[in-house]
């Protein structure tokens, strides 16, 4: 099996990475920042590659490490922001509860919500998450019914709601 180049690889799976990480990250930016390093990784450790393995589970593992990475450096970087810096604009009610899904997702366990994310959005099998996270299938299995389960019991006050206006804007 011949191994792929950098750019092919970039090329069918780069804006799978990055839904990942900006899923995680909930920034647009610092997610192309961090997709943009994934592919020096693997640039510099493409002869490490096993052609065997599934490109997408590889380069999964690879963005999980370095959002890892990433978020333990930026927990012993100081934020140090001036009173007169914060500005917060006024939010809509319709955006906040677009921020319920993202807020229940950060509510999550690392581990849950990485299982979760690179099965739902990555479109991974559980042996390529367990490959991913260093874990087992069953543990992956579990993980993700914890993390689907957490998200149902956080997000039923707001789908209760959606649902009770569409009934109520329905004509009888």
């Amino acid at each position: 099996m011949e191994r792929p180049t950098a750019q092919e690889l970039y090329r069918r799976h780069g804006h799978a990475i990055f839904r990942f990480l900006q899923a995680a990250t909930r920034d647009r930016t610092l997610a192309e920042d961090l997709t943009q390093e994934v592919f020096v990784r693997v640039v510099r450790g493409l002869e490490r590659y096993d052609p065997r393995e599934r490109d997408l589970a590889w380069l999964f593992r690879i963005a999980r490490r370095l959002l890892l990475d990433h978020g333990r450096t930026e927990q012993r970087r100081p934020r140090l922001v001036r009173e007169e810096e914060v500005v917060l604009p006024p939010v809509p009610p319709v955006a906040l509860e677009g921020l319920s899904l993202a807020e229940a997702l950060s509510s999550l366990p690392t581990s849950e919500r990485d299982a979760f994310l690179l099965r739902e959005v990555g479109g991974l099998g559980y042996d390529e998450i367990a490959s991913a996270t260093g874990g087992t299938a069953a543990a992956v299995r579990n993980r993700i019914f914890r993390a689907r389960d957490a998200l149902r019991r956080a997000l039923a006050p707001a789908l209760a709601r959606a649902r009770g206006r569409a009934g109520k804007e329905s004509p009888a």
